[in-house]
């Protein structure tokens, strides 16, 4: 094996490595797009159970005055080519284990 030949299956083995590594990121993203698409199935007055079941996992949860909560999902999506940009965002308000308030940002 020559020197050339080494080099070419280096940089076809990177391209192939390279395409899977995004193709997994680009459906990663898709899911997270759809799981944040799922805020306008959510309405006032829904238990918080209820809630984190249509929603799923992957939150951020805060703790407020009043026993309330704020569910926060996020993403960072920057793909620009058909769609995306900027960070995505649901926020959930919960206050005695009821939806009170359903914030998407950029969604």
């Amino acid at each position: 094996m020559t020197w050339n030949t080494i080099s070419v299956a280096l940089l076809v083995l990177l391209t192939i490595a390279l395409t899977i590594i995004l193709y997994c990121n680009f459906i990663n993203t898709k899911k997270k797009l759809e799981q944040l698409q799922r805020c306008h199935i959510i309405k006032i007055g829904m238990s918080e159970n209820e809630m984190l079941l249509i929603m799923g996992e992957g939150y951020s949860k805060s703790l407020l005055k009043n026993n309330r909560k704020k569910y926060e999902w996020r993403i960072n999506a920057t793909r620009y080519g058909t769609s995306y940009s900027g960070v995505k965002k649901v926020d959930i308000y919960i206050k005695n284990g009821f939806v009170e308030e359903v914030r998407p940002h950029n969604v």
